[in-house]
């Protein structure tokens, strides 16, 4: 009798700790770390972008600087002007003014965001690849886990894979010729 109540008393205990359909345990975790900003930042696709938008950047710049010469003249053209045109003439040139300032100004911000903008989409098709990479790279160090250098403290050396992330970044995407979104 006290072996089957035993017994029993065994098969519930289990029972409890072992509910049907309970999830088996998960694996421990194998974690890897990635720096992603550093790969970013210093991949030749990435600097191959910079450049190229550097470039746009300086033309830009050089067409605001020839429009702001321009408004400069004008502004000083009109303030001679003053004193022999009519009122209305005047105020008529004075609005006239105002508006290619306006326009300059307006040219100017569409330029500041098409770059900003063609920055964010040039880059995104570099972390795109990274991506991969890295999934290759947890694939292949057999890691359930990555994780961003960002959110970690301290880590070894042999758990951050950010070197090898850059070095086959840099081996699949070179450089990445810069695409413009249009002005809107």
């Amino acid at each position: 009798m006290h072996r089957i109540l035993f017994a029993l008393a065994t098969v519930g205990l289990f029972a409890i700790a072992h509910p049907a359909g309970a999830v088996d345990p998960l694996p421990a975790p194998t974690i890897v770390v990635i720096d992603f900003q550093e790969v970013l930042r210093n991949s030749a696709a990435a600097k191959s972008i910079q450049q190229q938008l550097e470039r746009t950047r300086a033309s830009y710049q050089d067409d605001i600087t020839k429009k702001e010469r321009d408004l400069r003249t004008a502004e000083q053209d009109l303030a001679q002007q003053r004193a022999v045109l009519a009122p209305e003439a005047f105020q008529q040139r004075r609005r006239d003014f105002e508006t290619r300032v306006a326009d300059v100004q307006r040219d100017v911000s569409n330029k500041k965001r098409q770059l900003d903008q063609a920055f964010e989409e040039n880059i995104s098709k570099v972390r795109e690849q990274l991506l991969v990479i890295v999934d290759q790279l947890a694939k292949e160090a057999k890691a359930n886990l990555v994780i961003s250098k960002a959110a970690v403290v301290i880590v070894e050396k042999k758990f951050d894979l950010t070197g090898e992330a850059l070095a086959r970044l840099d081996k699949k995407v070179a450089s990445v010729k810069l695409v413009m979104p249009a002005i809107k």
